[in-house]
């Protein structure tokens, strides 16, 4: 017997159970018509029984979104190949898939944006203290061709007074 003919028992297990007088209430066998509950429970299509542990997935689900888009976009894909059913329960799936997609793929874009943007910050200051460099080797360079044009007798001035060699302590 299948689902539909389970819940016409169901039906016809209330509908002839004894009436309350002066009420719309019946009388029911509580044992018999928990053993119709437990007959209709076990011939539930697996398709609700799958339906009912994705649904409870979906939030274990978005968040593994955001930190690891490739995990999630294979979770995806393996989850929508086993979802291969009735057409509503599909659509919904590749559309839940699709969706999952397109936040991880922002996620990813954003992890670049905020990649590039410390990769400027690196080189801009790389740049200063190459600067920094830069000035402080032509400081150097312009002092040491002073000093060898000093050393070459090209200046007037003695070379011990500048540097303090003339003096002895």
């Amino acid at each position: 017997m299948d689902i539909f003919g389970r819940l016409d028992k169901l039906e016809d297990f209330v509908a002839n159970s004894k009436r309350v007088p002066l009420s719309s209430s019946v009388m029911l066998n509580e044992a018999e018509f928990y053993d119709l509950l437990d007959d209709i429970r076990a011939t539930l299509p697996n398709e609700l029984k799958q339906a009912r542990v994705v649904s409870k997935d979906r939030e274990r689900i978005l968040t593994e979104a955001e930190h690891k888009e490739e995990e999630i976009l294979a979770k995806a894909e393996r989850t929508s190949e086993q979802m291969i059913q009735e057409t509503e329960i599909i659509k919904q799936a590749e559309l839940e898939r699709d969706h999952m997609m397109e936040e991880a793929q922002e996620e990813a874009r954003k992890i670049v944006y905020d990649a590039e943007d410390v990769a400027d910050r690196i080189f801009g200051e790389l740049e200063a203290s190459l600067i920094d460099v830069r000035d402080s080797t032509e400081e150097i360079l312009r002092r040491i061709g002073t000093w060898r044009e000093k050393l070459r007798g090209y200046t007037e001035e003695p070379v011990e007074e500048e540097y303090g060699l003339g003096e002895k302590e």
